[in-house]
């Protein structure tokens, strides 16, 4: 079926841009200083994601721009962690194809963070891919957990139609995605371990490696198993 010249002008938007995070809600989007570590460049939001302390899991929905991508999530905990993210949430893998993204099920649960939430704690959710073509892009959401809330998911945590993910092994699942290629080689001049004032630092007090493979083993079964597609 042939596309009409509408149809592929409403790509347009999704080619030319690196990523953008949709769920929880991004501090905001300038293609021009996503390469900025911390968050793209974009300072703290007044307005956070409020999220059920009684789930232990968030979907983090994307749009993806590039056709092949290392994608990694991080968390920093406090009212303003400024760099220190922490926490690897999701450790990186990579993505093939573009346009909706969805990670259904991130663990926010104590064994993965090391610390128990509490009502009223902040944070702030960092997703990292790598560069065009090195480097690193960033992007954060910045959240609150209670206790009086439920989550509202979002309604757009769907896969796009020949959207893919692929979890790395080795070092390549514990590199960070700002060092790494979109196929898991470490990128010109970076090591498997962070350095420089531009890259994450992902030590997650609860014992990082074994429980990002164990974290990933889960999401990455989630994601390959199959998901509603757009």
């Amino acid at each position: 079926m042939k596309l009409s010249f509408l149809s592929l002008t409403a790509l347009v938007p999704f080619a030319a841009a690196h990523f953008k995070l949709d769920y929880p809600l991004s501090r905001g989007f300038d293609e021009d200083t996503m390469p900025s570590f911390p968050c793209g460049g974009m300072s703290q939001s007044s307005k956070r994601t409020v999220l059920s302390l009684s789930e232990d899991a968030i979907p983090v929905a994307l749009t993806m721009g590039h056709s092949q991508t290392a994608v990694q999530v991080l968390l920093g905990l406090g009212n303003d962690p400024g760099d220190n993210f922490n926490i690897t949430l999701v450790p990186t893998f990579r993505l093939t194809g573009l346009g909706a993204f969805c990670l259904p099920h991130v663990s926010l649960d104590e064994k993965t963070l090391g610390v128990p939430l509490t009502d009223g704690m902040n944070a702030t959710l960092q997703v990292v891919t790598n560069g065009d073509p090195n480097g690193g892009l960033y992007a954060c959401a910045d959240i609150t957990f209670s206790k009086t809330v439920q989550n509202d998911n979002p309604t757009n945590c769907k896969n796009n139609t020949g959207i893919s993910a692929t979890p790395f092994s080795g070092a390549a699942a514990a590199r960070n995605a700002n060092e790494s290629t979109a196929d898991g080689q470490a990128q010109s001049g970076a090591g498997s371990s962070p350095s420089g004032s531009g890259a994450a630092a992902p030590t997650s007090t609860g014992g990082a490696v074994p429980l990002e493979t164990a974290a990933w083993g889960i999401v990455g079964a989630a994601i390959i198993g199959g998901l509603a597609v757009l």
